[in-house]
């Protein structure tokens, strides 16, 4: 006790070392306790499932190409019949429904799935039952079950044996889900109905919507799994080369399906951690040497009235773990409010990528770590310096006196290393911007998206079957739309660029091609002035005109990357296209218009064929408006338009282009890491700019008498001024090429989140290095000014 209160009487005399000490564990810890704890949710928590382990994923991988898909119904029966090392495989179809429940009609996330998917998930239905076997057949059953988020919603909170409408059809709820449920790759699906094997999908392999999960047989390795399968979709590849020619399939477990693209990312974060810690710990050591130096003559005549070296670092000891203690609190504080805020800072769509990360927040095991590594932080990195400066009690007699050379290597050593560790972050973020900057500004095809305003109005039911029905709804409502004051152009799409499916096969008439090999496009259904709204210009022909309706001849648009794919023989307007998606019909080519950015930003965007919504009609399709009027504005003047049309219609995702594009996994993939590595790097700087300070000031006070008798013997004050200054270069440089090293081996962990530069872009380096010398000069400006400023007399006179 009385340890402990000399100590509280030691830190109040002495407030700004104390304060600093409880500042870097505060606020490193905390912010490395909110990046730990999500990284804890997704990569170590269980997943809500039995046997997690044992689960895996699959998808169908076309020759040549990254690109996963689905699989077909037969081929998931194959797979059933043949892959013994499984016992079971399910699947399931996700889709967005239209959800009545009473009068209210809702869009919502949800799946067709195979009856038993819950079963094979070893998910159990707390509330109601499972599908049976069976309710998947070919006519199927009008059963659902939903998550209990949806049961919740529900007027009177039950919704077991309540009626609900997805699509126009009526179903009844069957089964409630437990709370804790989630199925990243079904984002935030809430309404599960059975999986109708009909005759198209039992006939047809082309038809590739049916995604797998598998469950392994008890003790078979993952990697035998894999080859069994493998053999058996090579087979399949044998018995049907027009549907599989070129196929293979990819199995991964659960988790890492889940996670996808995070995974990379949340490692690279935890590195990035590491590093913030480690930097910290070599600052507190760095402070806490200082301290223990200035209280040399203390420690010594502590020893002179006969205070043994263990008592004294008893001592030390307990001073140590006060501010750690302190800085515990803080860092659980800080650690809680920044879990909160990272929570906040993902966007809505992408959170729902990422459900795992739901509840996460700080609880007795993390806050438990908090407490452990503060305590260790502070007594390791304390008690070090406490040993060194009580080692020889002759030599810390005398506070001015010069250093033995260990302990100035000691201590120039500690900044060195933080300069290293600094320019590692300084570099990733560094990437990461750039990354991100490359990202942003490419050329996505079209006009400045933030004056695009889209809304997503999908048709369902009886009413909407017959497709004169869908094109008459979606021709009223997108003349009405563009007659709005403000409205210079509208037109309609099925997937607005930057992201979705709707893949399809092509080939063109006069070249026949196997259906197995045949080139691939994005195909897009639109209507109205959908490429006048977007600024997509012409390069050939022209684009849909008023008379290419279902009664007219067939025509499509296509993207200039498609006609480069027919140009090598003849012109592309005017030939004849067949396409898989679409049968028999035969499409011709009328124009060329603009490449545009239709997959994700950082994919690579297939060929693009166009057709339109009078020819081809869809149902769910998203309204673009070219306006000036902000997003509450023409949601409002939308929705009305929609009412009056239908009021059963759901109008939903009213948004800018601009900021669904910004708000896009492939955004917030490099933005949220280059955010949270900046903060890392810009605290590690302030750190070892602090420390690199303290130790530049520290030699000065140290030397002052060396100091003295250099000027007495005819130095000038400049030659001082440079002795400090070249040490803290040299310090900064030395640093600069030890993390140069380090940060080319990190970063290339950071490849696969890195869109444009390579991990070796020597002008990050070149800028961090610049910015690492200037910032280690300007440290070292105060120091250098004291040490050309020591009057020999003075010192003399001390002496």
């Amino acid at each position: 006790m009385n340890d402990l209160r000399y100590a509280l009487r030691t830190l109040t005399k002495r407030p700004a070392l104390a304060t600093a000490i409880v500042l870097t564990l505060g606020l490193g810890l905390g912010a490395a306790a909110a990046i730990v704890r999500a990284s804890d949710a997704a990569l170590v928590e269980p997943l809500p499932y039995a046997e997690p382990e044992r689960l895996v994923h699959l998808w169908e991988v076309r020759a040549g190409t990254a690109e996963r898909s689905a699989t077909s119904y037969p081929t998931l029966l194959d797979w059933r019949a043949r892959a013994h090392s499984f016992a079971d495989f399910e699947g399931y179809d996700p889709s967005n429904f239209i959800v009545g429940v009473g009068d209210e009609a809702r869009m919502l996330r949800g799946a067709q799935v195979t009856a038993g998917f819950f079963r094979l998930l070893g998910v159990r239905i707390p509330a109601g039952r499972d599908f049976l076997r069976g309710e998947d057949a070919t006519t199927g059953a009008g059963v659902a079950i939903v998550t209990d988020r949806f049961a919740r919603s529900v007027a009177g909170g039950s919704a077991l044996d309540q009626t609900i409408v997805v699509n126009g059809t009526p179903y009844t709820i069957v089964g409630v889900l437990p709370p804790a449920f989630h199925f990243a790759l079904l984002q935030n699906a809430d309404v599960f109905v059975p999986l109708i094997a009909d005759e198209q999908r039992r006939a047809s392999r082309f038809n590739r919507s049916i995604y797998v999960v598998g469950r392994l047989q008890d003790h078979v390795p993952l990697a035998s799994a894999r080859a069994q399968l493998a053999a058996v979709t090579a087979a399949l590849v044998s018995d049907h080369p027009d549907a599989l020619a070129g196929r293979t399939v990819v199995t991964l477990p659960i988790r890492d399906a889940l996670l996808g693209n995070m995974k990379p990312i949340l490692a690279s974060l935890l590195v990035a951690v590491a590093l913030l810690l480690v930097t910290m710990g070599a600052n507190i050591a760095l402070l806490m040497l200082t301290r223990y130096v200035e209280r040399a003559p203390e420690l010594a005549m502590r020893s002179a009235l006969g205070a043994s070296r263990g008592r004294v670092l008893r001592q030390l000891l307990v001073e140590s773990l006060v501010p750690s203690v302190v800085g515990a609190a803080l860092a659980t504080a800080v650690g809680q409010v920044m879990t909160r805020s990272l929570l906040a800072a993902i966007p809505d769509g992408v959170r729902i990528n990422m459900p795992y990360l739901t509840n996460a927040g700080l609880d007795g095991r993390v806050i438990g770590v908090i407490v452990g590594l503060a305590t260790l932080l502070a007594v390791g990195f304390g008690v070090g310096p406490a040993l060194l400066i009580t080692k020889v009690w002759g030599r810390v007699g005398d506070a001015r006196t010069t250093l033995a050379r260990a302990d100035r290597r000691l201590r120039r050593g500690l900044v060195a290393a933080q300069v290293a560790l600094t320019v590692v972050l300084l570099v990733s973020s560094g990437l990461l911007a750039m990354s991100l900057s490359n990202l942003v500004h490419r050329d996505v095809g079209f006009r400045d998206p933030a004056g695009l305003v889209m809304a997503r109005a999908p048709l369902s039911g009886p009413r909407y079957e017959a497709a004169v029905a869908q094109r008459q709804f979606y021709e009223a409502l997108v003349s009405r739309c563009a007659a709005l004051p403000g409205v210079r152009h509208a037109g309609l799409i099925n997937e607005v660029p930057g992201g979705g499916s709707g893949i399809t096969t092509f080939e063109p008439l006069d070249r026949p091609i196997p259906r197995s090999v045949q080139p691939r496009a994005a195909l897009r259904i639109v209507g109205g002035e959908y490429f006048a709204t977007m600024g997509i210009a012409v390069v050939a022909g022209r684009t849909f005109e008023a008379r290419d309706r279902s009664d007219a001849p067939p025509v499509a648009v296509v993207s200039a990357s498609f006609a480069r794919l027919l140009s090598s023989d003849g012109a592309t307007v005017g030939r004849r296209l067949r396409l898989a998606a679409t049968g028999q019909t035969e499409w011709q080519v009328v124009g060329v218009v603009g490449d545009v950015q239709v997959a994700a930003l950082d994919a690579d965007s297939p060929p693009v064929i166009y057709l339109s919504h009078l020819q081809t009609a869809e149902n769910r399709m998203t309204l673009v408006l070219q306006t000036d009027m902000g997003v509450a504005s023409a949601a409002s003047q939308v929705r009305a338009i929609v009412k009056r049309l239908d009021a059963g219609v759901p109008v939903y995702a009213v948004t800018t282009l601009d900021r669904q594009l910004s708000e896009s996994r492939a955004v917030f993939s490099r933005r949220f890491p280059m955010i949270l590595c900046a903060v890392f790097a810009g605290a590690a700087l302030a750190l070892t700019l602090v420390a690199l300070y303290a130790m530049c000031m520290h030699e000065v006070l140290t030397r002052r008498r060396e100091f003295g008798i250099r000027l007495a013997l005819g130095a000038s004050p400049g030659s001082l001024r440079r002795l400090i200054f070249n040490d803290a270069i040299l310090l900064g440089a030395a640093g600069i090429v030890i993390g140069g090293i380090a940060a080319g081996l990190v970063s290339r962990s950071m490849q696969a989140v890195l869109f444009g530069p390579t991990s070796s872009d020597w002008r990050v380096y070149g800028v961090v290095a610049v910015g690492v010398l200037a910032f280690a000069s300007l440290a070292s400006l105060v120091p250098a000014l004291r040490a050309g400023s020591v009057h020999p007399s003075l010192v003399m006179r001390e002496e």
